[in-house]
Formats: C-alpha cells, sequence, structure tokens
C-alpha cells in the first residue's frame, strides 16, 4: 500500500468525537462495523450491551467489539457527555505479538461481559488528552501525521488493555425486564432454527402482541428488527472465522440465500463476500 492508499485508508478508519448533548435520547440496538471505545464523562443514561445492562457512572470506559449489539438510553435529566473513538481493528492487526495482542480487551472475552472498566479522574485526564492529539494529527496531511496516528492509537489501546487487567469492571447489571432477557437467551440459543413472533410466544405461553410490545419498549427495536441484526452479527463471526458466505448464511440462520446478500449489505454497508475478502487481507 502506498502512502497515498494509506492516507485513505486511515482517514476512512478512523473516528473520534468529544460530544455533549441535551434532553432525553434512545438507540435501537446496532453494531459497529469498527471497534469502538466509549468513555462516559456524565449525563443519566443506561448502556445494554447483549443482555446485560449497565447504570453509567463518569469514568466508565466501554469497550465494544464489531460483533456485540448495543444501545445507549439517556434520560435527559442532565447533559450527557462522551468521548467516542471508532477503529478498524486491521489498522493495528499487524502490530501485536505474542506477548501483546492490542485487541485483546475486545477480543478474549464472551460476548456482552467485561465490557465496563471503572477508570479515576487522572486516568480520564490522561486519556482525554491522548485522545484529543490523536484526533488533531489523524486530521492534519503533514508529513508523518499517517504514522502519528497509528503510533498513538497504539499507545492508547496498550494503556486500555493494561487498565482492562488491572481495574476493576463494572459488574454486568440485571436485564431491564426479565421476560426480554429470557427471550434474548432463547434466540441467541436458537439462531439458526426458524425463530417467528408465534413460535416464540408460544414457547414463553404469552400473548404475541404483548411479548411484541414488550420487547419493542424495553429494546428499542422490533422482535423481528432483533433476529435479523443477531444474525447478521452472526454472520460476521462466521465470515471472521473462515467460513464462505454460503456457509455463513446457512449457519446465521438465513433461508434465503438472496435475502441474506441483501440484508448483510443494508446493515453493514458492503456485500458478504466483500467483508470476507477484507477479513483476509
Amino acid at each position: 500500500m502506498n502512502r497515498e492508499q494509506h492516507g485513505l485508508a486511515l482517514q476512512d478508519s478512523l473516528f473520534i468525537e468529544h460530544a455533549r448533548s441535551e434532553g432525553p435520547a434512545q438507540a435501537a440496538f446496532h453494531f459497529h462495523d469498527d471497534y469502538e471505545i466509549y468513555l462516559f464523562l456524565g449525563g443519566d443514561v443506561e448502556f445494554y450491551v447483549e443482555q446485560s445492562m449497565h447504570r453509567l457512572r463518569r469514568g466508565h470506559l466501554i469497550l465494544c467489539n464489531d460483533k456485540e449489539l448495543h444501545r445507549i438510553c439517556h434520560f435527559g435529566k442532565v447533559p450527557y457527555e462522551r468521548m467516542t473513538i471508532r477503529f478498524d481493528q486491521r489498522l493495528v492487526r499487524g502490530l501485536s505479538t505474542s506477548f501483546t495482542n492490542l485487541l485483546g480487551c475486545f477480543q478474549n472475552r464472551p460476548p456482552g461481559h467485561r465490557n465496563v472498566v471503572r477508570i479515576d479522574e487522572e486516568q480520564i485526564a490522561y486519556m482525554r488528552e491522548t485522545g484529543r492529539k490523536l484526533q488533531e494529527v489523524s486530521r492534519n496531511r503533514r508529513y508523518g501525521s499517517d504514522v502519528l496516528t497509528i503510533a498513538y492509537l497504539t499507545e492508547l489501546l496498550v494503556w486500555i488493555n493494561q487498565r482492562f487487567g488491572e481495574n476493576e469492571h463494572d459488574p454486568a447489571g440485571r436485564p431491564a425486564h426479565a421476560m426480554v432477557a429470557e427471550i434474548m437467551a432463547y434466540i441467541d440459543e436458537r439462531l439458526s432454527d426458524e425463530l417467528s413472533l408465534g413460535q416464540i410466544a408460544e414457547h414463553f405461553a404469552v400473548d404475541p402482541s404483548h411479548l411484541s410490545h414488550q420487547f419493542k419498549r424495553r429494546t428499542g427495536s422490533t422482535l423481528y428488527q432483533y433476529v435479523l441484526i443477531k444474525r447478521i452479527a452472526a454472520a460476521k463471526r462466521h465470515l471472521s472465522q473462515g467460513a464462505s458466505v454460503t456457509e455463513a448464511c446457512g449457519l446465521s440462520g438465513f433461508n434465503d440465500y438472496s435475502n441474506f446478500i441483501r440484508t448483510f449489505k443494508k446493515l453493514t454497508g458492503v456485500s458478504p463476500g466483500k467483508y470476507e475478502a477484507t477479513r483476509r487481507a
């Protein structure tokens, strides 16, 4: 890859934002194609990841890989402030060693577990300053800015992995609703099977309309949308592990190949074939 190509790839592979907003807001469950580092600085916020919920406090550092479903619910009582860094893991994948896996804090844990690390005020200040330097150097076109960007990102990931191993983790909170948590677990266990509102409602012996209403109210997504995004996350995992597009289609519960291709591209922005190729690059 020449310098111009590397610069373009770098520009498209790193996102940094320090944001402050007011008023209530919530998002449906989603995932990113990048790895996400999220520093919570203030607000009245609940963070949901897979089947767990965390009531956020200042200094909570959240780590999500590209397959973990998560959402934020801000109740709007006080301003919501956070710093977010998202990066394509291929930027640093080749820099890891047998002793130092820069992506270990994202990869070496079950999905939805140990996502939230507690850091103190001194550590918050360090991370904000490192994030500021990373943002500044990534935006300019001066000679060496690409190398410095990777260097600052690498430094930050080493530091975060140290905090991941040494600092206290916020214990996974209770799910917001017991029945919804059970439904999520049921979907996870049977993702490759036929899943419909009627079939799930029958299994849990509840009225389909009541189930649908409670699920949407507690997750921000319809049951159909949730199953769909879980299947695409599973397909990404299978493709990353070496499965072919056809194998990933079947393993993630899609019965229609054309529908799988169309849905994958809609939710990720690329076709499964292109996603598979980039993971091998």
